[in-house]
């Protein structure tokens, strides 16, 4: 059987699976407080990076910089950087989490400092199979996640 066919998707599979995910994390969070920091450590890797996306439409270029623990543009030996770059502060507490509203298959956590995921649940093949996944997205980062827009010349 294909997941098309099947009737009430939403509220057999997706509901379930996102409530026993959000029990499990509040449980998690009620055990070990630093479960903030370390989703979000998890969620964005070990190493600081730059994430740099392109807007073609606006004709931008815009580059963030995740400098999670303080080793993104450092000096070299024979320069100085031009810039420095603020460590992002790393989540204590988790604010709110909760299914979208409106939304039967993504659940969105906020917590504090300006961190906000979305997890959107979904089949990740056509036919019923245990195959379902999360499309995990940021919705909302610290201010201390530097972003520069590039604009492109004409």
């Amino acid at each position: 059987m294909s997941w098309n066919e099947l009737t009430a998707k939403a509220s057999k599979v997706y509901l379930p699976l996102l409530n026993a995910f959000m029990d499990e994390l509040g449980e998690s969070y009620d055990k070990h407080k630093d479960l903030p920091r370390r989703m979000v450590e998890y969620l964005l890797g070990e190493y600081d990076f730059y994430k740099i996306v392109s807007i073609d439409h606006r004709r931008s270029t815009l580059i963030n910089a995740f400098n999670l623990h303080g080793t993104l543009n450092k000096d070299g030996k024979m320069t100085k950087s031009s810039i420095s770059l603020p460590i992002a502060s790393l989540p204590t507490r988790i604010v709110s989490l909760q299914l979208k509203p409106d939304s039967d298959n993504t659940v969105e956590l906020y917590m504090d400092g300006g961190w906000q995921f979305s997890f959107r649940i979904h089949n990740a093949s056509t036919m019923i199979e245990p195959s379902l996944k999360f499309d995990i997205q940021i919705i909302g980062m610290p201010a201390t996640i530097i972003t520069i827009d590039c604009k492109w010349r004409r």
